[in-house]
């Protein structure tokens, strides 16, 4: 038995067909169907059912299927490894993030991994959360810097750091003057949110009670537009803390009792053949202010 044979057994599982089979594998079908004879005797086992037009599987083929698919996974990810030692671009990292938390997280990140890594190249790449997680899974992306839950099997999560939220609202707002303030009770005001697809705005209407607030026209694209939008009295929004700049005289930050918070988390695939060194980097990111 060789990985070959088991890419040929693998291949006719899943076309049930050894003509398909045998072109994807790039080989004729006397040669397949002769491989895959030698194997059955070999292993003494019937694989394959065989009829005129069908092509089943035998019992024991199916227990064998998922064993025989994770060899040829691990053998691939052996290769990769190998590529990646021998890759002129392999300190080359890719790391993604939302953009109402890149543009605050992403500046201190790469200073620190600078620090310890000086010969990493980053490339940076800032989206929303769905295109970020389809970048993660078409392998087009190292790691990105997302918020939990992420609803995803096949990728891997560290939590980095909390992220509390603060009622933002304007110097003459009534509220400015208050050092916390209670969700529930903070009624019918004007809230300001980004626009659909960014996750900070799903997080915000999973906090405010809709039939308690009043959700403004305007959508924001960025979180710079929201505080601008504040700041003129437009409305009030939730900040993330990473966001806030407390020596703004314009615009007030005030607590919120029910501590409300986003877990911030660095993702990628759990088949990715560099996950060790993402491991340490996951360490190394995990929130605590520089000195």
């Amino acid at each position: 038995m060789n990985l070959r044979d088991l890419s040929y057994l693998v291949a006719v599982a899943e076309l049930r067909n050894f003509s398909q089979a045998a072109d994807q594998c790039s080989i004729g079908q006397p040669t397949l169907s002769t491989q895959i004879k030698k194997l059955e005797d070999n292993l003494g086992v019937d694989l394959f059912v065989r009829e005129k037009n069908n092509v089943d599987l035998t019992d024991v083929c199916r227990e064998i299927l998922p064993i025989a698919c994770r060899i040829l996974d691990d053998v691939q990810s052996i290769r990769q490894i190998a590529a990646h030692a021998g890759d002129r671009h392999r300190n080359l990292l890719s790391l993604g993030g939302f953009p109402s938390l890149a543009s605050y997280t992403l500046p201190e990140y790469v200073f620190r991994i600078k620090q310890h890594y000086p010969d990493l190249k980053l490339q940076l790449v800032e989206e929303k959360t769905d295109a970020l997680i389809a970048l993660l899974l078409d392998k087009k992306l190292d790691a990105a810097l997302l918020a939990l839950p992420v609803e995803q099997e096949l990728l891997e999560c560290r939590t980095l750091f909390e992220d509390p939220f603060m009622l933002a609202v304007s110097a003459d707002h009534p509220l400015a003057d208050l050092e916390e303030v209670d969700l529930n009770t903070v009624a019918k005001q004007n809230l300001l949110l980004l626009d659909e697809g960014h996750c900070l705005r799903d997080q915000a209407l999973q906090l405010c009670d809709p039939l308690r607030f009043v959700e403004h026209d305007f959508r924001a694209s960025s979180l710079e537009t929201l505080r601008f939008m504040v700041k003129n009295g437009v409305g009030v929004t939730l900040m993330p803390s990473v966001a806030v700049q407390p020596e703004d005289n314009d615009i007030r930050y005030i607590n919120i009792r029910q501590r409300p918070s986003c877990t911030i988390a660095l993702v990628w695939r759990r088949d990715h053949p560099r996950s060790p060194i993402l491991e340490i980097l996951a360490k190394l990111l995990a929130y605590k202010p520089l000195t």
